[in-house]
């Protein structure tokens, strides 16, 4: 299994919060381990207009990712992603992100290998954003499929996984708590093991928690105010003596976790380069099975790494118009699939079309991701709009009848599923339970746009594989 250990360099409060990320850099490169630092943008602006070359050479002995731009300064990635329809989103979210990655690389001489959530502040708008900057991943992202540790979202390579010290930051610092949670922690990782994971996330520390008691901006961007920097609030700072303790217990639980057997560490860049593309040709034969599956299925899952139900929808939809004009395909390619972009209609009575209306839906279909990269929000089968989750077992159904020789007379598109059923709790728990508890986002912070992005792209969605 591999892991990659994370350390989200952010404090742009405190001046002296700069030696920490040196130290922490300088340490780990002593004993042999390449970390990644996910750097915010400004930081590294911070140090650079600060003359601190000695930091940005130690962090560069190192994997950098983005680790946004601003951070907690508001708006925040879920406050200037909550009003924003799924286009436009984009758009802003290259517009507030780009910045930082131009600045980490200039500054670092290289582009940053993902892009890390900050905190609680995300928005499904991001993945597709960061691949369209040329972000190979994005890190800490609030949707999964699959047992890996990595899945695919909006057509961007994406991790969710990462364990941590029980206790965080604060456990390095006492050694009797640090003795008691580090075995908690690798028991955790060699459960991981076991499961099967390719891949998790060890999250080593924020840098400024080593040396400070409070998160700088629990005390400077709480619930949506933004202290102007001559007004800063500094936290209260731990003794050098615990200081030295945290540095020391957490060299020891990268060592311990480094040096199981079966485990490899490797730098963020490492691991995106162990996972295979998104898209590759499909047999004939998986098609086939994958229609079958689709069709079997009282719901809609996302646990196929072979194609999301948005790349499975075009895939069939292509495939039925090879095998109405001729024999079965031997391959096709997959495509980049996104979900709708708006809310589709629920089909509530079953619609039956002529063969050729069918074909010609499934040419639409086609059609419509060729020009958009996006499923289609519904069609017209007749005069009734039908939804993709309709269109996908229709379809699936038509190529069956095809690859047994049959040429059906009619296309029907039936009440069932009209979304991936991952949906909903993905919703749940990652846009209404994390997304509130952050300190910085402003108390009314809208969820709703969030919400219904996120279940309309998790068409996009499937397991990562090797």
């Amino acid at each position: 299994m591999y892991l990659y250990f994370c350390f989200d360099v952010e404090d742009i409060v405190h001046p002296d919060s700069d030696d920490i990320a040196l130290d922490i850099a300088a340490r780990l490169a002593d004993v042999g381990v390449v970390a990644s630092m996910y750097v915010v943008g400004e930081k590294a602006r911070l140090w650079e207009r600060r003359g601190r070359g000695d930091v940005i050479a130690a962090v560069g002995q190192h994997d950098v990712g983005l680790h946004t731009d601003h951070h907690s300064i508001h708006p925040t990635v879920s406050e200037y992603l909550a009003d924003k329809e799924w286009q436009d989103g984009v758009v802003e979210a290259i517009r507030q992100e780009e910045p930082g990655v131009r600045a980490l690389a200039r500054i670092f001489g290289r582009y940053p290998s993902t892009w890390a959530t900050s905190g609680g502040s995300w928005g499904p708008q991001i993945p597709a954003a960061s691949r369209l900057m040329g972000l190979p991943s994005q890190v800490y992202t609030h949707v999964r499929a699959g047992e890996s540790g990595a899945c695919w979202f909006a057509g961007q390579l994406s991790y969710p996984d990462v364990a941590a010290i029980p206790g965080g930051e604060d456990a390095y610092s006492d050694d009797s708590t640090f003795e008691a949670a580090l075995p908690k922690l690798l028991e955790q990782v060699q459960q991981a093991q076991r499961d099967g994971r390719t891949c998790l996330g060890i999250f080593g520390a924020h840098p400024t928690r080593l040396r400070y008691k409070v998160f700088w901006d629990t005390l400077n961007f709480n619930r949506g105010q933004n202290t102007p920097p001559d007004k800063y609030k500094f936290a209260p700072r731990r003794t050098d003596a615990e200081y030295q303790t945290c540095l020391r217990n957490l060299e020891r639980m990268i060592l311990a976790l480094r040096d199981l057997p079966g485990v490899e560490a490797v730098s963020t860049s490492q691991v995106n380069r162990q996972f295979a593309g998104e898209n590759s040709p499909v047999a004939w034969d998986d098609m086939h099975q994958l229609a079958q599956t689709i069709v079997d299925s009282d719901s809609i899952g996302v646990e196929n790494p072979l194609a999301s139900p948005a790349q499975s929808l075009d895939l069939l939809a292509r495939a039925v118009l090879r095998l109405a004009v001729g024999a079965a395909p031997a391959y096709l390619p997959l495509r980049t699939v996104l979900g709708p972009e708006e809310e589709p209609p629920m089909l509530e009575r079953a619609v039956a079309v002529e063969f050729e209306a069918g074909v010609a839906l499934c040419g639409a279909v086609a059609q419509h991701v060729a020009q958009t990269g996006h499923l289609p929000t519904c069609l017209l089968a007749g005069d009734v709009p039908v939804g993709p989750g309709p269109l996908l077992r229709g379809i699936a159904t038509a190529l069956l009848a095809l690859a047994r020789g049959e040429k059906p007379n009619r296309v029907t598109f039936a009440p069932g599923a009209e979304e991936p059923a991952a949906a909903a709790h993905l919703v749940e728990e990652g846009i209404y339970r994390m997304l509130p508890g952050w300190s910085p986002h402003s108390p009314d912070l809208r969820l709703d746009r969030l919400a219904l992005h996120t279940r309309l792209q998790c068409w996009s969605l499937k397991p990562a594989i090797k």
